[in-house]
């Protein structure tokens, strides 16, 4: 315990028999006045890097500077707050990443700019990809991207939370409102995952100049507070902006049963309407399948 201590990896709190041991943890805060802030490249070279471990391994790095710089750029571009606060937190472990500004909401400004019944639509939105309120200035890649190259992604705004990554996206109620936008990024510090080998899940090859053309898209969100999925409008507020990917994999975990409207608008009505578009089904149970089958074989 000694070596572990005096080599700055746990530490003690409490004393004699009430002492325990965890891993210690350095952590950084710094404030910025968002309309005298530098830009993204800078505050991470000057501010965050140096604050990261000296160990850091070269794909972790370049992980925490894609992942952070398109965060904070969003928040500069996006956020129309006064302030953008970064915290930088690493142990043994892992590598935190914060970001939190205290303007508008993230998912507010997207039901608004998308004019959406819900915010909770708008984490729908976010989860798909290609999704930017300014596409003169984004290309609407970095959240989808950012969420699956960490460990763990989460965003916090108003209500909501958007747990991201990989495929296992989830959206939770916390009932206590925040202001503005908290994303929070980790990395495991023995991480072998590279920024290639994520966009290479999703992007063309060199011929096709690495387009993102490929998403998968968690229907489960579509399940909000156990929500059935059984109408065309739902399907609809699914098949949104499909027609922007080459291939969409619709990924049915958690989903036991869709309705007919809902199969028939997707893989019939929106299939016959853009078939360069590529529908695939993962995780779907027989209910699905059967469903999905009879309603292409129809006219329903």
């Amino acid at each position: 315990m000694r070596l572990l201590t005096n080599a700055g990896v746990i530490e003690m709190h409490g004393v004699k028999k009430n002492a325990r041991y965890g891993l210690k943890n350095h952590e950084k805060c710094f404030t910025f006045i968002r309309s005298e802030c530098p830009p993204e490249d800078v505050v991470f070279s000057k501010f965050v890097k140096p604050a990261l471990p000296a160990d850091i391994s070269e794909n972790i790095l370049q992980i925490c500077n894609y992942g952070f710089t398109e965060i904070f750029n969003n928040a500069l571009d996006h956020s129309e707050s006064r302030t953008i606060s970064i915290v930088t937190g690493y142990n043994a472990r892992n590598i935190k990443l914060y970001v939190l500004d205290d303007g508008v909401g993230i998912f507010n400004k997207i039901q608004k700019a998308l004019d959406l019944e819900d915010t909770k639509f708008a984490i729908l939105e976010l989860a798909k990809g290609k999704l930017t309120t300014a596409p003169d200035k984004h290309s609407g890649e970095g959240i989808f991207f950012t969420s699956r190259v960490f460990d763990t992604f989460y965003i916090m705004s108003a209500t909501l939370i958007f747990f991201g990554h990989r495929d296992k996206d989830l959206i939770v109620d916390d009932k206590t409102e925040i202001k503005g936008t908290a994303v929070t990024m980790t990395i495991h510090r023995d991480s072998k995952t590279t920024i290639k080998s994520v966009f290479d899940e999703y992007t063309s090859d060199a011929r096709d100049d690495y387009a993102f053309v490929r998403t998968v898209i968690p229907v489960k969100l579509m399940q909000y507070e156990g929500e059935a999925l059984m109408s065309r409008s739902q399907a609809k507020r699914l098949i949104m902006r499909f027609e922007r990917f080459r291939e969409v994999v619709l990924n049915f975990e958690g989903v036991k049963m869709i309705g007919q409207a809902f199969a028939d608008e997707i893989f019939r009505v929106f299939k016959a309407a853009h078939p360069e578009v590529n529908l695939m089904l993962e995780n779907a149970d027989d209910s699905i399948l059967n469903t999905v089958n009879w309603v292409k074989k129809s006219s329903f």
